[in-house]
């Protein structure tokens, strides 16, 4: 079960990418703007995918369960990463759109 729940957190993460990114060339939305969302996203993100990876472990097995807090963290760390990523490639682009206006 935690495979398909990272596959699926793969996939809406690209297509929220592959969304930011269209809206981006259409001039409905900034890529600065879209980084931060992704950004704003990421606790949730990480509360979210603990509370599932803790739902969905295996009891019975004798352990604690750390690894799904630390499975958590990282994705959420992912998604923080990505969106600065966004973030910076829409300062960028924006930056030597004022240089080459002025």
């Amino acid at each position: 079960m935690a495979n398909l729940m990272l596959v699926f957190f793969l996939v809406v993460l690209i297509s929220l990418n592959v969304l930011f990114f269209s809206f981006s060339k259409k001039e409905k939305l900034g890529l600065m703007v879209s980084g931060l969302i992704l950004i704003m996203l990421s606790p949730l993100v990480n509360y979210t995918m603990k509370a599932l990876f803790l739902f969905f472990y295996d009891w019975s097995s004798g352990g604690t369960g750390e690894g799904a807090g630390y499975g958590g963290a990282i994705l959420a760390l992912l998604t923080f990463v990505n969106g600065l990523l966004l973030l910076l490639i829409g300062f960028n682009r924006w930056f030597f759109a004022v240089i080459k206006k002025n």
